[in-house]
């Protein structure tokens, strides 16, 4: 074998296409080329029938739109808990009509005795709340049926609106939290940034312009004292609906990140440094 044989053989190997004829190995689909290395043979129909069918996982995701902007208007006013109380609800979201139902084939509209047992607390509770609630105008009640606001939360296209971002239905069932520590993650929902999901100071800024908020600034948003605010950071951690990661060269910077399969703002599954950074913290989306 000349030198340019050899060389040509070495570029062939290197490629990761097969080289020559394929030839089968035994019926389970794999075949070997001329190198003897082995690859599996797929037909273009059962490559697209994969493709459809994980179009279609996409599609059937539920989840919500939160209005990052307008949600200031709740959680400036609101209490951690009663912002966990919107955050709980969201599962309950009618598609485009925004009704507060029990979802299934034949969607019911929620009574106040069916949000009760959503939020855990006394009928007498629920009023109350719900009662505040309509007084801001963030649900409705019509002729007993009761609505989310649009203006804060829906189940529809987005049409070009900016700056949303997208709770996913079945992950966030899947957390045993307090209502509190769930409006305190609501309150981090505006703070979100769409590139890395890390909560930030500016949400709108470009990756390298990102700014990390220090655990009292987090907790200036949440209104608790810097040492609240570290104890639920702790439990939210260990609950994984958001990560920790500290520079071990400056203990004082910390990075928060929701949990991205929970609370994402850009289309289809989170990126390859999301999915490696929350390996240990995927919570399954299924319906």
């Amino acid at each position: 074998m000349n030198n340019a044989q050899l060389a040509k053989r070495v570029r062939d190997i290197r490629r990761e296409a097969p080289v020559g004829t394929l030839t089968p190995v035994g019926t389970n689909g794999y075949a070997r080329d001329t190198y003897g290395r082995i690859y599996r043979i797929q037909s273009m129909e059962s490559i697209e029938a994969g493709r459809r069918r994980a179009q279609v996982s996409r599609d059937k995701r539920d989840f919500s739109f939160t209005h990052m902007h307008n949600i200031r208007e709740i959680t400036r006013e609101l209490s951690n808990k009663y912002c966990g109380y919107l955050l709980l609800l969201q599962p309950h979201i009618e598609y485009k009509t925004g009704r507060l139902v029990e979802q299934g084939r034949t969607p019911r509209p929620l009574t106040v005795q069916d949000i009760a047992k959503v939020w855990k607390v006394s009928k007498r509770t629920a009023q109350a709340a719900i009662r505040e609630f309509e007084l801001r105008s963030i649900i409705f009640d019509v002729d007993g049926v009761f609505s989310i606001n649009e203006r804060y939360h829906f189940r529809d296209k987005a049409n070009g609106v900016d700056a949303l971002i997208k709770t996913f239905f079945s992950p966030l069932r899947k957390f045993k939290l307090s209502a509190a520590d769930f409006g305190f993650v609501f309150k981090l929902l505006e703070h979100v940034h769409y590139e890395t999901n890390m909560v930030c100071a500016d949400p709108f800024v470009a990756p390298e312009d990102i700014r990390f908020l220090p655990d009292k600034e987090i907790g200036d948003i949440v209104g608790l004292t810097e040492s609240k605010t570290k104890e639920a950071l702790t439990r939210l951690r260990k609950a994984k609906i958001i990560g920790e990661w500290i520079n071990v060269e400056d203990k004082r910077e910390k990075l928060t990140v929701l949990n991205p399969y929970v609370f994402y703002r850009k289309s289809g599954e989170p990126d390859a440094t999301l999915r490696a950074m929350f390996a240990s913290y995927r919570v399954p989306n299924e319906n």
